[in-house]
This record gives structure tokens, sequence and C-alpha cells, in this order.
């Protein structure tokens, strides 16, 4: 073979490792695949790649020895247990570590026999080849720079083979070995950058629902928990192999984009007026209007006692005592009537349960009952909007405010779709939008149905609301016991709001137990009949 020849097959054969290096997408295997393809171009016999870690430390990745059948760390089942290799001692570079040499100066060492090796200190290396018969001779030790021409970390290299002799490094060698580091600290360097934009984006992501939870004391988990159940329900549906949904099998990026759309799932919000979020009352605004319902009943009850002490003063005055009694068990009913009035009154305004027709009937006959005197002015004891407000029938959101929730979607919407979300990323915003869709179509904010859905959306939806109905700290209502959870559920099934095949394997793998214990309070666990449930 000509040396033409033999440069272009050993060129052929650094681009063909190059190409397999780049493929790789795991760091710790990428670096071993650096390691190990470093050993192979050179012929060494052993060697070890390190990378620069926030401690300024040079940490050890892989350890090879092919004539001692060596292998720790990268992909073998050996951890490496040695302390990293400090930069700095007492503020100074330490010149004693070679690589850290390398590491420091950004110098190529090229050593022919380390037992002659000054001023590095080579005595852990003597004392090691004492103990294990191993003869630790030539090294080439090199740094690897980034694309701004910082040290991210070194390789080095021990014993260049010529058949079962050791050589030095040659100067061929060591040239074919410098390029072949480029393309390693470039492929290093482009995962790190990835792997630091993903970090950036979660982080980012996080951050929305930090935000967004913190707006709302009461729903101040909401944003946090949805995200963790998600992925509960979504990891055990893959694991689920019976039904309808045994083909489903969730991949690392499908679960990577399901954890992002759950901490995206509410960035709407962000939008959504304060005094809305936090309406813990119905008769809440700025502030909780029932304080204001009760000073105007302490003036009814007022305006009760003033209206029968001038009866009294009349009948006195004509000699009447008999009436005078009369009046005044009037004006005792009266005011007892008033205390259970307010108590009716001031116990709707939380809104934590179902008001009956009945219930919203007695809101309007107390309005009518009592009519207030104020700067001379009379009016109905409750007005037209406090009237509204109190009728709600659930929640403590009339329409006009539900609305304004069911608008962070639209908003949410936007935000999603004018992300440039990157190929592995790119069904983040359908799986965030489908968690207020239900499988009728009768949804929003896409009104989508359960076939244009995907699971991954549909499951969202199954956590979005087992968090709202489970979560203790909503201000209106105390935390309902799993069973009740699970029968409101178990009816939005039946009125083909959720999906009832996820339903299913939520309640047949008890995810919700897991949930419960880690994320709520382990006393809403109580008994559950699953047949009952799902029949």
């Amino acid at each position: 073979m000509t040396n033409k020849s033999s440069q272009q097959a050993a060129f052929e054969h650094l681009l063909n490792i190059s190409i397999q290096i780049s493929k790789e997408e795991n760091t710790d295997l990428l670096m071993e695949k650096i390691l190990l393809a470093a050993v192979e171009v050179s012929n060494a016999d052993a060697g070890s790649i390190y990378l620069v870690n926030g401690l300024q430390e040079l940490e050890f990745q892989t350890i090879y020895n092919k004539s001692m059948k060596l292998h720790l760390g990268g992909s073998s089942s050996s951890a490496i247990n040695f302390p990293g290799i400090p930069l700095f001692i007492d503020n100074q570079p330490n010149r004693s570590a070679i690589v850290a040499h390398a590491a420091n100066t950004g110098e190529v060492i090229n050593i022919e026999d380390v037992y002659d090796a000054l001023p590095f200190d080579f005595s852990a290396a003597r004392k090691m080849d004492s103990t294990t018969g191993y003869r630790t001779k030539s090294m080439l030790t090199f740094p690897l720079q980034d694309h701004t021409g910082d040290i991210i970390g070194v390789i080095q290299l021990i014993n260049a083979m010529d058949d079962s002799e050791i050589i030095s490094f040659s100067t061929e060698v060591q040239q074919q070995i410098l390029s072949f580091a480029s393309l390693g600290a470039i492929a290093l360097t482009n995962k790190a950058l990835i792997s630091n934009m993903q970090q950036l984006f979660e982080s980012f992501a996080k951050t929305i629902a930090a935000a967004i939870d913190a707006k709302s004391s009461h729903t101040g988990g909401h944003c946090k928990r949805v995200p963790e159940l998600t992925l509960m329900i979504a990891d055990a549906v893959s694991e689920y192999n019976e039904g309808p949904l045994a083909p489903f099998k969730l991949s690392e990026q499908e679960r990577h984009q399901l954890s992002i759309a759950g901490w995206l799932h509410d960035c709407g919000k962000i939008a959504t007026p304060d005094h809305v979020m936090e309406k813990s009352k119905k008769l809440e605004t700025i502030f909780d209007r029932i304080h204001y319902v009760t000073a105007k009943l302490e003036i009814a009850g007022r305006d009760i006692n003033l209206k029968f002490q001038e009866k009294m003063i009349t009948a006195l005055k004509a000699g009447k005592e008999i009436r005078v009694e009369q009046l005044e068990r009037e004006r005792d009913l009266a005011q007892k009537q008033l205390k259970l009035d307010t108590a009716f009154l001031q116990k709707v305004n939380v809104g934590g349960e179902f008001l009956t027709d009945e219930q919203e009937q007695n809101i309007h006959a107390i309005s009518a009952r009592y009519e207030i005197t104020i700067d001379k002015v009379q009016q109905p004891l409750l007005s037209d909007d406090e009237i509204i407000n109190l009728s709600i029938k659930r929640g403590t959101l009339n329409n006009e405010e539900r609305k304004i929730i069911q608008k962070h979607m639209d908003v949410t919407l936007d935000i999603l779709e004018a992300l440039p979300f990157p190929k592995h990323l790119a069904n983040v915003a359908e799986y965030a939008l489908g968690h207020h869709e239900t499988m009728d179509g009768k949804g929003y904010p896409r009104g989508l149905t359960k076939e244009q859905m995907s699971v991954p959306a549909r499951l969202m939806a199954l956590a979005d609301i087992f968090e709202a109905l489970s979560a203790a700290d909503r201000p209106y209502k105390s935390a309902k016991p799993v069973s009740e959870c699970l029968k409101i559920m178990s009816n939005m099934v039946k009125n083909n709001h959720l999906d009832g095949d996820l339903f299913a394997i939520f309640v047949r793998t008890k995810v919700y137990e897991q949930y419960i214990i880690t994320f709520a309070d382990p006393k809403q666990l109580d008994d559950v009949d699953i047949e009952a449930l799902l029949s």
C-alpha cells in the first residue's frame, strides 16, 4: 500500500468513527465512544477520558485497559469511584497532575516514559504498577477544546503498542488524534448545548407554571401537580397490556413532550385577572362582599328594632300592654329569622355545595323580606348582581367570570401555537390543549371529539379533573374522599366527558392511591368499589 493510499485509508477510518460518534445521543456513551475510538486510532493499550465539572475538577467518565481487561464507567456495569482531579490547589494551577496541566494550559503532552517524566507526579501510577504488575510507559495527554476555546475535558492514552511491544506515540498518530479530538470535542459540545437548551426550556416552562400558581393561593399547587399526575397515568397506561389501549406504548420522547405539556397546560392563565383567579367566594370581587351584605343585614336588624320600638311607644301611649307583649314576640321572631337568613347567605356564599332550586328561591325571598335605609334612601337588601352571584349553582364563578376563566385556553392556544416547537416537541401544544376537551366534542377551546384527540391529550383531561376534585387547598370545599372523586369521574365517563378506557386503567391500577399519598392527604383514601365505578 502506498503512503497516499495509507493516508486515505486512515482518513476514511477517522471519518467513519466520527460519523458513529455524531450519531450517539447518550452523553456517557458518547464519551466512551470518543475514548475507545482514540484508543483504536492510536493503537493504545489503555486510556481514560475526563470532563471538567462544576467544582473545577476533572471527573473520570470512562477508564479502559485492554490487557488488564478493565472497563469502568460508560456502558460498563462498573462505576468509577475515584475522586475528581482538582484543576487548582490553593488557588494555584495544579501542575503536578498531568491531566490538570493539560486542561489548564491547553498543551498536548507526549511522554515516552512516565517513570522519567518531570515535573509531573506519577507516584500513583508507579504504585498501581507495582501492585498489578502492569507497566505504564508511553503516554499521550491532550485537552478537548470547545468552539469558544474553553477546555471541556481531557483524554489520556497509555502505552502505544506495536504488536506486544510498548512504543512511543508517533508525531503522525498524535496529529491524527488531535484531528479526531477536535471532532470529539464538537460532538460533546453540541450534545451539551442541546442538553442545556432543553434544560433551559424545561426550566422556563416550570417557571411559567410557578408564576401561575403564585397568582392564586387557593389553587397554588395545580400547575405543579398536574404534570406529575399526567405522567403517572401515562406510565400506567403504557404498562397496561389489556383492553383497547394495550397497543399504546409511551416512548421517552413522547413522555418528555407530555411532561412539558403538563407544565404549560394552563399557561394562558397568566392573562387571567387576579380577582377572578382568587375568587374563593361567590360575592368576592376585589374583596368578599359577604361582609357588605352582612353589614346590610345588621342595618336591617337595626331597622326592625326601630320599627318595633315606634309601634311599642304608640301602643304604650294608648295603654295597650297586651299589644306591647305581642310586638316584643314579633320582634324576637323577626330577629331570629334575620340570624337564620344571615347564616344561610354566608353558607351559600362559600359555594362548596350544589345550590338547589329551593335555596335559590330562598335567596330571592330574603332579598324581598328586608328593605334597608341608607342615606335616607330605601333599597332592597340584595342588589341584582349580588343575587346573580349568590345564585351560582356550583362553585364561585358566575357565567361571565367562567367565560373569563375559559378564555385562558384561547390564550394558551395562542401562546403554544406561536412557539416554534422543534420536531421532538411537536406534540406539546396538542397534548396541553386537550385538558378541557370532552369526548363528545362539547369541550373547549377547539371542541374536539375523542377520535380527534391523541391518547396523551385525553389522559391530560383525566389528570386535570382528578387533581381538581382531590385538591385539599380549595377554599370553597373540603378535600373530598377518593371514592367521591372517582364517583364524580365515573359519571363524567357516562356523560361522555372523560375517556372510559383511560378511566378504567386509572382505577384498576390504583394510580390514584400513589398520587394521593405523594401529593395530597392520605386521609382522603377510603374504600373504593371498582366494579361499581366501571359498571
